[in-house]
């Protein structure tokens, strides 16, 4: 039996609807399907960011811990690696809670979000590391002190790279070193008829600074003599022979003085003593101007300078004085030359290390972590305290010096001379307004003696002009002898008078 044609048409409309998808349906599907996601995201990022968190705060507790060393933790706190660890403990535990909870949510959820996102986690953190390693060691070079990146010497040294690069400059013998040389009482000395690379540097046949080589003052007689000791600020480093205070002032007294210029580079006030005692006293001067700038006292409780100094390129030691039942006890005397310093094998072989303020044994030790040079360089900027020297400390190294001044003016009075003590301003100390006296005045001071200070002759001159690039500029040479000058005739004129 036939049905009517408008049913049948109803009929086809009903079920091509039925079989039609629904496009309501559709949509709360996919609704469905993205709106938990996005909770879920928030929570990966959340783990994410407490996984970093925790990693950079155990980080900090490490690095705080190493740069701890031997301090007590009460001293220790007080510092900024000290609050840094307070700050970082509380940090880890509590990124180390959220990830617990987030853990356990997981296992209860039966999700592998949690293992893929710490997964994911470590490789960053382990392809961090080696681009870290890997750009350190292609960025490393050497040098004078050891593996460098880029301004970053890296710890520990190594013994073998610096004694090599040392051992090149005394074959090339080069530079300042052509007037320098070994010497078994300072450590080293002017030579005698000597003359540097740059023409600037001159000694006569006796080893003091001179206009050129083979002047013998000696020769000269009838004059009264002068002599000045110190250290390259009284050697006049940087400028002529003519332009150093020491002629300045032998050119302000009068045909009648002769100045002699003892002065070396380098020199701590212990080594300024000695040349007095083996190369002054013997020229019977009426005059010894002792000079000392503030860095002379640090150098004084050196014995190996390239270690404190390494781009002085200095490759010898140096006689050190500690205090002992209120004497002057010596140490690495005579000292030891440049090749028995650098035949060495090992850092450890050289003597009286423990005596060098600048020695530190944990940078020269190695361990088995050193051979990440990332890790040489976390060290090396955050280095590891370690505890004073007492032959070392700031009121031992005041005493020393004192007692070596002490001990020079006895010396020269018993020969006969007048000695002068002279406090040489460096860069920054000259009219700096600060409540702290310079240290080479606190040595004086502390020995007790009076001494001259040309800081208002200096202080006249343009700041521009007081200075080169480290000495006094010729002007500046010639302002100290300025103010020298008179105190040098009083002297000399109360001595004749007594």
């Amino acid at each position: 039996m036939s049905r009517p044609a408008d049913q049948l048409g109803v009929e086809e409309t009903r079920a091509s609807r039925e079989s039609e998808p629904s496009v309501v349906g559709t949509d709360t599907m996919s609704e469905a399907t993205i709106s938990p996601r996005i909770p879920s995201q928030k929570k990966e990022l959340r783990l994410l960011a407490s996984l970093f968190t925790l990693e950079l705060s155990l980080a900090v507790v490490v690095i705080a811990l190493y740069m701890k060393g031997a301090r007590p933790f009460e001293v220790f706190l007080s510092t900024m690696p000290g609050r840094a660890l307070i700050v970082a403990i509380p940090v880890c535990v509590l990124a180390g809670i959220v990830i617990a909870l987030q853990y356990v949510a997981a296992r209860r959820a039966s999700s592998r979000h949690f293992r893929l996102v710490v997964g994911l986690n470590l490789m960053t953190v382990i392809v961090g590391l080696f681009m870290g390693e890997v750009t350190v060691r292609l960025g490393v070079h050497s040098s004078s002190e050891g593996e460098v990146f880029g301004t970053t010497v890296l710890k520990p040294k190594s013994w073998e790279t610096v004694s090599a690069e040392y051992q090149k400059m005394l074959d090339q013998a080069s530079g300042d070193l052509t007037y320098l040389e070994y010497d078994e009482v300072m450590g080293w000395t002017v030579g005698r008829n000597k003359r540097s690379t740059n023409g600037l540097n001159a000694s006569s046949a006796e080893g003091i600074r001179a206009p050129h080589q083979g002047v013998s003052f000696a020769e000269v007689t009838g004059k009264t003599r002068i002599a000045l000791v110190g250290d390259s600020f009284t050697f006049g480093e940087e400028v002529g022979y003519e332009d150093t205070w020491g002629y300045q002032l032998e050119q302000a007294l009068g045909p009648k003085f002769q100045v002699l210029n003892f002065g070396v580079g380098g020199y701590g006030v212990g080594q300024a003593y000695l040349r007095y005692e083996k190369d002054v006293r013997t020229w019977n001067p009426k005059i010894v101007i002792f000079s000392l700038i503030s860095h002379d006292v640090k150098r004084t409780t050196w014995v190996y300078p390239f270690l404190a100094m390494p781009d002085w390129n200095m490759p010898f030691s140096k006689p050190r004085f500690i205090l002992r039942d209120d004497q002057l006890v010596p140490k690495n005397l005579p000292p030891l030359s440049p090749d028995e310093i650098f035949h060495r094998k090992s850092m450890s072989r050289l003597p009286f290390m423990m005596y060098d303020e600048s020695y530190r044994p944990s940078e020269w030790q190695h361990r088995f972590v050193d051979r990440s040079y990332l890790a040489r360089l976390v060290v090396s900027m955050f280095p590891q305290w370690t505890a004073e020297n007492p032959d070392s400390s700031a009121e031992m190294r005041l005493l020393v010096n004192a007692r070596i001044l002490t001990e020079f003016v006895r010396s020269a009075t018993q020969a006969g001379a007048i000695p002068l003590i002279v406090y040489l301003p460096s860069r920054g100390e000259l009219g700096q307004m600060s409540e702290t006296t310079p240290l080479a005045k606190q040595v004086v001071q502390k020995a007790g003696f009076s001494y001259l200070d040309p800081s208002p002759c200096l202080a006249q001159l343009d700041p521009t002009d007081r200075y080169l690039m480290t000495h006094y500029s010729p002007q500046g040479n010639a302002a100290v002898a300025k103010c020298l000058a008179d105190p040098v005739r009083e002297a000399l004129a109360h001595a004749s008078a007594g």
